[in-house]
């Protein structure tokens, strides 16, 4: 059995930077975002799926909630469509920023996707030990 590979996109969109004290002008304020009132499921769903990308850059220094002024983080995350920084879980779960719907909708519908398909393990038990 071979792993199918799908063609990486050409572009990631970028979702999830604010602005603040250290930002040129025209990023969105994460206060227009918070919402009280978003289904706790929901956000749940959306901050697992945050916390679960893959690292794909690092860069230095500790990024700062706007909101609180934790430290949230240094990295970015992407699903292979978005990327992220580390610290929109953050805001997601403890500000209840609610990002944008087509966002929402994506990250609900490739957990539903995932959930559904079914595991096969075959390929898995069939490796041997690795040989340096």
């Amino acid at each position: 059995m071979s792993l199918e590979r799908e063609p990486g996109p050409s572009v990631l969109i970028l979702i999830g930077y604010w602005d603040g004290p250290h930002t040129s002008p025209g990023w969105p304020d994460p206060r227009d975002f918070v919402d009280p009132e978003w289904d706790e499921d929901e956000r749940s769903e959306v901050h697992y799926y945050l916390s679960a990308g893959t690292a794909v850059r690092a860069y230095m220094g500790l990024s700062e909630c706007r909101f609180c002024g934790e430290r949230v983080g240094s990295v970015e995350y992407t699903d292979g469509v978005y990327v992220w920084p580390e610290g929109l879980a953050h805001y997601v779960q403890e500000h209840h920023v609610r990002l944008p719907a087509a966002f929402v909708e994506h990250a609900r519908a490739r957990l539903e996707r995932l959930e559904r398909l079914p595991v096969d393990n075959t390929w898995w038990k069939a490796q041997g030990p690795s040989r340096g």
